[in-house]
This record gives structure tokens, C-alpha cells and sequence, in this order.
């Protein structure tokens, strides 16, 4: 082939690829806790899949037979003794139940790291002893520390504690993701609809929130004592300085702020009012902020509040916001047998703003954060607000 020749390639499929595509997909939601690209998965390889498709696919109760005489992929209704050795399928409240007894189980663990390391700063009065070489004092004195830090960088104690920090916040990040999917299961799986699951579902959903509590919790009580970390990674920094911010934001009583001033995340009330928090995601912005709204009982409805009152934000119209990524669940209400609720009018002039001045005009808007202009999410929500919730907030 001569340089710059281009060469058609063809492949054919076999009568795996249904299966294969499914089981590719559903991994990107169970084990990578990543929806829009489970999703993406099914409509990038089948040209034109809608997406109300894709879902059945990826959920199972749709599966695709290929025809390889023909290479034709057909969607068709599963048919368990038929289907059910070949193609998988997801078990809902098994991922539900398997991964809470996973974050409890490593949560445990992180827990009883952090409470050993209280112990030790309170043991040693907030002081930690090292020895150093006066071969590396010298060096030091004459400028050169290197030789004092690399002492400090291999020191086995100061690496365990930096290596409880990672832990910790990568866990944290990790269960909140899975959170997020659990949340999407449950509004898009037809065995969360009956009342009796669904409350199941949220007991779980609480034993994962209580956990990521906890650990907020001792990891801040290990902060407020008074010791020096030598030196941690720079995203383990961001977190520690984050978390001392919001435990003083948060001593006193939470109130509205400014949308304007781009906080790194929040929720907007159906009135207008914005309450917010700066920091990184590990910080569990949304969860603190919902926690301190019952705290300060902006929000006391019923008993349901206090077990899980992000949820009942979204309920209850509350948008969440967190940098330019847009979520409304008032309009999923339905789905669990509760009214939908829409978006209010002070709600939407809040957000075209917010997107005009601290996004450059563009929002990525619902859970697939589909890019959609500040000027257009406003005139869609007041002309047609059921077509945007459609397409760019439902499942």
C-alpha cells in the first residue's frame, strides 16, 4: 500500500455481540460507577439506539440477537428460559446490598485507622519524635534540606499517615460515586417502584451515608487535633484545608450566599435562596450542606428528613448545582410514587444567571451533563418545561 493510502476495513459480528455489548455496558455501571458512559456505550455501537433503548438493554430486559447471515442486530423482549444463559442482566438490590456491605466493611477499617492515629497524638501530647543523622542536620544548616525531607519522605509512620489520608479521601470519593449510582438504579429499575423495596432500598442508602458521616466525622476530630503533617500530596493538602474551611463555615448556623461568587458546589431552593460550600469532592459538599439545613431547620418536615435529607431536597424541588453541571429530581417523583414538582421561577432566572456569569454561558445539564447554553435552558424551562425534563433530567 503506497504512503498516505487509506485501506477499507471490514468486520463482521457473531452471535456474542449482543451479550458481549451488554456485559461491557453493565460494567461501566457496576463496577466503574459510570451511568452515562454504561449508556454510551450501547448507543455509540448501535448507530441511532435511542437511549429509552439503550436503558432496556443495559437493565437486561431488552436483549439484542444478532443475525449473522445478514449482520442485523434485533432488539427483542428477554425470555428467561431462553435468554438467561446467554445474556446478562443486572440484579439490582444484590449490587445494593453487596456494595453496602462493602463500604461498611472498608469504611470499618478506615475508621479504626483514624481512631489509632487520635490515639497516638493524644498519647504523645500532639508531638512527633524522629531521630536525624547530624550528617543531615549539617547539609541542612548549610542549606541543603533535601537529605532532612528524604529522611521525612521514608520515615515508615509519616508514610502510614499520608497513606491514611489518600485512603481515606479516595474512599470517600469512590462511595460517593457509588451513591450516585445506587440513586440512579433506584430511579431507573422497575423492582425499586413498590413501596416495600423502595424503603429498603433506603434503609441501605442510609447504613452508606451513616458510614461516609462517620468517617467525616473522625477524620475531622483527627484534624482539629494539633499536629504537623510533613509535607502531604497536594490533593490530600486540598482535602485537609477544605475540610478545616467548611468545619468553621459550618460551626455556626448555614445561610444563603451569593450564587454569583462560583461556589464549588450547592443546593438552590425553590425560593431563590443559594446555600453552598467550597471545596473538593471528597468533601462531600452536597451531603454536608443538606445535613446542616436540618441542622439549622430550614428544612423540618417529616421524620424521613432527618434519615436522608439530600433526598428530600430533591423531592422537593431543590436543584443541585456543583460547578457548571446542573441536576432537577423533582420531575422523578413519579417514579416513586410521590407528585412531580417543577422548577420555579426564581429557581430558573438563579441558574441562567449563575450560567452567564460563572460558566461562560454554557451548562452541562442533568446526569448525562449535556452541554445546553444558559439563554436556551431558560427559554426551554419557561416555554417547555416538560420537554427539557424529559430530555435532559429523567432516566
Amino acid at each position: 500500500m503506497e504512503a498516505g493510502e487509506t485501506q477499507m476495513v471490514h468486520f463482521r459480528i457473531g452471535e456474542n455481540f449482543g451479550a458481549l455489548l451488554a456485559s461491557i455496558a453493565q460494567e461501566h455501571l457496576t463496577e466503574r460507577n459510570n451511568p452515562v458512559q454504561a449508556l454510551k456505550t450501547i448507543t455509540e455501537s448501535l448507530h441511532g439506539c435511542p437511549t429509552d433503548l439503550a436503558v432496556l438493554i443495559l437493565k437486561g430486559d431488552v436483549v439484542l440477537v444478532v443475525n449473522e447471515e445478514d449482520q442485523n442486530c434485533m432488539p427483542v423482549d428477554r425470555i428467561p428460559e431462553l435468554h438467561d444463559k446467554i445474556f446478562p442482566k443486572i440484579d439490582p438490590v444484590y449490587f445494593l446490598e453487596s456494595r453496602t456491605r462493602e463500604i461498611k466493611k472498608y469504611g470499618g477499617y478506615i475508621m479504626d485507622g483514624l481512631k489509632d492515629l487520635q490515639y497516638q497524638i493524644r498519647k504523645n501530647r500532639g508531638y512527633f519524635d524522629i531521630s536525624f543523622k547530624y550528617e543531615d542536620i549539617f547539609k541542612f544548616v548549610a542549606g541543603d534540606n533535601e537529605a532532612l525531607l528524604d529522611e521525612l519522605r521514608d520515615n515508615r509512620e509519616i508514610d502510614g499517615i499520608a497513606s491514611l489520608f489518600e485512603t481515606t479521601k479516595r474512599f470517600i470519593e469512590e462511595t460517593m460515586r457509588t451513591q450516585s449510582t445506587m440513586d440512579w438504579i433506584m430511579k431507573t429499575f422497575d423492582e425499586f417502584s413498590e413501596s416495600k423495596n423502595y424503603e429498603y432500598f433506603m434503609q441501605l442508602r442510609g447504613d452508606v451515608a451513616d458510614t461516609l458521616v462517620d468517617i467525616a466525622y473522625h477524620l475531622n476530630q483527627t484534624l482539629k487535633l494539633e499536629f504537623t503533617l510533613d509535607a502531604p500530596e497536594d490533593n490530600v493538602q486540598k482535602y485537609i484545608d477544605s475540610a478545616r474551611e467548611i468545619d468553621e463555615v459550618l460551626s455556626k448556623d448555614i445561610v444563603p450566599v451569593n450564587i454569583l461568587d462560583n461556589w464549588s458546589a450547592g443546593w438552590l431552593a425553590p425560593n431563590g435562596d443559594y446555600y453552598a460550600l467550597n471545596g473538593e469532592i471528597a468533601n462531600m459538599l452536597h451531603n454536608q450542606i443538606a445535613d446542616a439545613l436540618v441542622t439549622a431547620e430550614i428544612i423540618r418536615e417529616e421524620e424521613d428528613t432527618l434519615k436522608n435529607p439530600d433526598a428530600w431536597l430533591e423531592q422537593n424541588g431543590w436543584v443541585k448545582i456543583h460547578g457548571n453541571n446542573i441536576n432537577f429530581a423533582g420531575c422523578l417523583n413519579v417514579r416513586i410514587g410521590k407528585r412531580n414538582v417543577q422548577m420555579t421561577s426564581e429557581q430558573i432566572r438563579k441558574i441562567y444567571e449563575y450560567g452567564q456569569h460563572c460558566c461562560n454561558g454554557l451548562l452541562k445539564v442533568g446526569w448525562k451533563m449535556q452541554p445546553l447554553s444558559a439563554v436556551k435552558f431558560k427559554d426551554l424551562m419557561e416555554s417547555n418545561p416538560e420537554a427539557l425534563n424529559k430530555n435532559y433530567f429523567e432516566f
